[in-house]
């Protein structure tokens, strides 16, 4: 006699791999999805850091506030985008989303740049913006979103907020880690200051600094 599963049987033991998939398959995807930020992520400071190096070079000169490209000019900021990095729309559509939710509470916030910022999305898929404030002497300021206007959309997700430090060249975090996912006034604070924090933390500020700290996985 040959033996073989019974119809019965055979819909058991799919409905059992089907019960495991239900319960695996939604951790694997979560994680999954926060592999591919980190590493879209890491290359996107990549070409941060060589457009900063290579604007250097270009200029014969050691650091980036030597460059003419360390201004708060929106014209100046622009060409600095539009020279070192590959972009894909050149009618200047704004390639951000036009809200953001935050990482802890999911509450969503329209998303605004203050100041002279040059913006554009990149022919890899990111979006970037670029803004040097005149009061702000150390360094310039980056956004970026890492998928352009597709989701999350959430800040520390795929909305990043980083700095380039004119004397070093360095790409840092705009907050330390502390920050990443949002922030609480503390006792005392200055009403003004805490403004500042909380709202760059809905950019995902801190999540570039929390993202070294833990070895590029994202644990938050």
């Amino acid at each position: 006699m040959k033996k073989a599963l019974t119809i019965g049987e055979l819909l058991i033991t799919m409905a059992i791999i089907g019960t495991i998939a239900t319960l695996v398959l939604p951790g694997f995807l979560k994680d999954y999805h926060k592999k591919l930020y980190v590493t879209r992520l890491k290359k996107t400071v990549e070409m941060l850091e060589n457009a900063v190096n290579q604007a250097c070079i270009d200029n014969n000169v050691s650091y980036f506030y030597q460059t003419p490209y360390a201004k708060d000019d929106t014209a100046t900021l622009e060409a600095f985008i539009n020279k070192y990095f590959k972009t894909s729309n050149k009618d200047n559509n704004f390639p951000f989303a036009q809200k953001y939710k935050e990482l802890k509470t999911g509450k969503e916030y329209k998303f605004n740049l203050f100041g002279n910022h040059a913006y554009k999305k990149l022919a890899s898929g990111e979006a970037i913006s670029f803004h040097c404030a005149s009061n702000e002497p150390d360094h310039c300021d980056f956004r970026v979103d890492i998928n352009s206007t597709d989701g999350p959309n959430i800040g520390g997700r795929d909305l990043f907020h980083l700095n380039v430090q004119k004397y070093t060249n360095k790409i840092t975090d705009y907050l330390d880690a502390s920050y990443c996912g949002g922030y609480e006034k503390q006792e005392g604070e200055n009403e003004v200051i805490y403004q500042l924090k909380h709202i760059s933390s809905r950019s995902g500020a801190g999540c570039y600094a929390r993202l070294l700290q833990d070895n590029w996985e994202m644990k938050y």
